[in-house]
């Protein structure tokens, strides 16, 4: 019996409702400066009534209802209303292309779409171009009338029962669904939120997207489980954050590498370092520089981690009273146990760079509708990572490079395979190979090379356009760059070590 016992998000919420039903769950600020707040029996009649009424619509359990939203109130409810129901929440990003979220749609063989204003026009031209079943689309201006007073139906949902279905991306050309249980969830949302300390007093920001698991587990999920308050913007404002942080009276913050380093370039003011904040969790790599400018400057200190959406981010931590060593990317969470292991899948000792792969909870149930690629991804009970990693003697992890290939565009996964699918779909290009760089503004840049088939033409900025009518602005790539021949191995693979080389000397 895993230390969440069978409690599933149903559990969870309606103890909080029961025992703190007028403590503040949620506070929202808007773009524009507006704020929402929701207690936490708030919180709770609004998912039941959500249920209710997207159980009087047809949904029931086992189907897949998509969050299709920025941060919002909306969301929070809607993750819980379907969970209730035994539904599973498909949480999409927000700026999909039609022919992203269609893909899902099928993929998925969604019920039910929930999008904000904003993304609605996408969301009903992609049900309307999905085969199948067309999903309905329900937009969240029309939630309040969409909502029933009767109770939603009872349904027995397990712990072992699947509650999310989250799309990432791998080095596949299209992301992959990572089915995750009740089960998982709460346990992130328990082990992390002992691992930050949090305290029902304790106040969350959280201005990273919560269709995201970082946001979803880091944030919200930590917040429910101990009955603290998420304070929810609706997007990430450097100008505005610190404001935000001394507003609020918030105690934990949770960033990654892009949004540091926008703070780090506000102008330096005597007040920087007055503020609530005990801790900063950060994912991604920083420079030794920054880390110690970022610390001394805002007097904060700064909590590497890892993990992925496969794990409900439950990987490895910096510990926030033993030796930190921030450089590393800490040490495995309780319940983890990770170990180095060569291409020969022999375990390597301390030193020496090789895949992680680790067994314990939690983890994805199941890549959905994809049993080769769960298969492969386990060995001898462990699952692998895909992503580089060295041990040092104290057992402190340092993450040193993907081994999929995927580019981390400001903390958005892109698969290299999925622009370079889209790319070939011109009729000028003949193939194409796109590889990521390091970038001090975004984490990497996206470099894409073409070539182009004889007798046609095409230049980078038609290239750029096409890509945008199909992928989300952020896996445009930011340079394309022709070549006449790519350099392959024996067997006919793009030597992309030798492009990425190129692009970073600037040989392009």
């Amino acid at each position: 019996m895993l230390a969440t016992g069978n409690l599933t998000l149903n559990h969870v919420l309606a103890h909080r409702a029961e025992v703190d039903a007028d403590r503040i769950a949620l506070i929202f600020e808007s773009t524009d400066g507006r704020w929402t707040e929701l207690s936490y029996g708030d919180l709770h009649e609004r998912a039941g009534r959500l249920a209710a009424g997207l159980a009087r619509s047809g949904v029931g359990k086992g189907d897949h209802v998509v969050l299709h939203m920025v941060n919002r109130p909306e969301f929070v409810v809607g993750l819980f209303a379907i969970a209730r129901l035994g539904a599973i929440a498909t949480p999409t990003i927000a700026s999909y292309a039609i022919d992203e979220l269609q893909y899902v749609l099928e993929h998925a063989e969604v019920a039910s779409i929930i999008c904000d204003p904003g993304r609605l026009e996408v969301a009903t031209q992609a049900a309307k171009l999905s085969s199948g079943k067309t999903p309905e689309v329900i937009c969240t201006d029309d939630l309040a009338t969409y909502m029933r007073d009767d109770e939603p139906p009872a349904v027995d949902v397990a712990a072992s029962d699947p509650a999310v279905l989250m799309y990432s991306s791998g080095t596949t050309a299209r992301p992959k669904g990572v089915v995750l249980s009740h089960q998982a969830l709460v346990l992130s949302g328990e082990v992390n939120a002992q691992h930050q300390r949090l305290r029902p007093d304790d106040r969350s920001l959280c201005v990273l997207p919560l269709f995201h698991i970082n946001a979803m587990s880091l944030s919200l999920l930590c917040a429910v489980v101990t009955g603290s308050t998420l304070v929810l913007a609706e997007a990430f404002d450097a100008t505005r954050y610190w404001a935000q942080v001394r507003t609020y009276g918030i105690t934990v913050g949770s960033l990654v590498a892009n949004p540091i380093r926008q703070l780090m370039q506000l102008p330096e003011q005597s007040r920087d370092a007055r503020h609530s904040l005990r801790m900063m969790l950060f994912g991604m790599a920083l420079a030794d520089a920054e880390i110690d400018e970022f610390e001394r400057r805002y007097a904060v200190p700064l909590i590497n981690l890892w993990g992925m959406t496969e794990d409900a981010t439950i990987g490895t931590r910096c510990p926030p009273y033993l030796p930190r060593n921030p450089r590393s990317i800490g040490l495995p969470q309780t319940g983890i146990d990770i170990a180095v292991f060569d291409a020969e899948d022999r375990e390597v000792p301390a030193g020496q760079p090789g895949e992680a792969r680790y067994i314990g909870s939690p983890r994805l149930e199941e890549y959905y509708r994809d049993p080769d690629i769960t298969a492969a991804t386990n060995r001898d009970g462990r699952f692998c990572t895909g992503d580089t990693m060295m041990m040092d003697e104290l057992g402190y992890f340092y993450f040193l490079d993907r081994t999929k290939d995927v580019i981390k565009v400001k903390a958005e996964n892109v698969a290299s395979a999925e622009v370079e699918r889209v790319l070939t779909t011109h009729q000028a290009v003949s193939d194409a190979a796109v590889v990521g760089v390091p970038d001090t503004w975004r984490d990497e840049r996206i470099v894409a090379f073409v070539q182009v088939v004889p007798g046609q033409s095409v230049d980078a900025e038609e290239l750029r356009a096409h890509c945008l009518d199909s992928l989300a602005r952020f896996k445009v790539p930011h340079e394309v760059h022709f070549v006449d021949e790519f350099p392959r191995t024996s067997i006919g693979k793009i030597r992309k070590n030798e492009l990425r080389d190129k692009a970073k000397d600037g040989q392009g």
